[in-house]
């Protein structure tokens, strides 16, 4: 047993460099840093997150023809469980159609891929065919995250693709057209 040890400690002192680090295994290289600015991403535009969408009550406001909400609740851990949950809920209204509502009381966050920025983004399943997912502005502090509530039809399509705004005041209206996704 402690030639088996000897031998070890020897061959690890073989193998270091003279300033006593280990070299990297064979094989193995360190991915560069990334150092390129993303000049995909205009100052006023946003792109997927890869943090949770966070909790409360986000809006868009489509000059009343369109509306959706979605609420985001507390961040949920069961003792003994490596998963954290939340209850999050959503509804959708148009003029002259029924009010699409979805909730789930045990969503998790996933990192999912989605177009046309071909990023991955923090995304809650709703229900079927609905997904929030975590945006962020592409300049630091230039505006405020956003969430994009998208909506899948029978076919498997894009219902609806919208981006929400935090609320910040219930007595505010919170009214806009949404920046480009990149």
């Amino acid at each position: 047993m402690q030639a088996v040890l000897g031998l070890t400690l020897l061959l690890g002192a073989i193998s270091c460099d003279r300033a006593g680090t280990v070299p990297p295994p064979r094989g193995m290289v360190a991915a560069p840093a990334p150092t390129a600015p993303d000049t995909a991403c205009g100052e006023t535009d946003v792109r997927p997150a890869t943090a949770a969408p966070a909790e409360g009550v986000w809006l868009y406001d489509g000059e009343g023809q369109h509306r959706v909400a979605a609420i985001v609740g507390p961040a949920q851990a069961v003792a003994g469980h490596a998963q954290v949950t939340r209850r999050v809920e959503t509804l959708e209204a148009r003029p002259g159609a029924d009010t699409i509502r979805y909730a789930s009381d045990t969503a998790t966050v996933r990192l999912q891929f989605l177009t046309p920025a071909g990023r991955p983004a923090a995304v809650y399943p709703v229900g079927p065919g609905v997904l929030l997912a975590a945006y962020e502005p592409c300049t630091p502090g230039s505006r405020n995250p956003l969430i994009r509530y998208v909506r899948e039809d029978e076919s498997g399509g894009v219902a609806t693709d919208v981006m929400l705004q935090r609320d910040h005041d219930p007595m505010t209206s919170t009214r806009t057209a949404g920046p480009s996704f990149r």
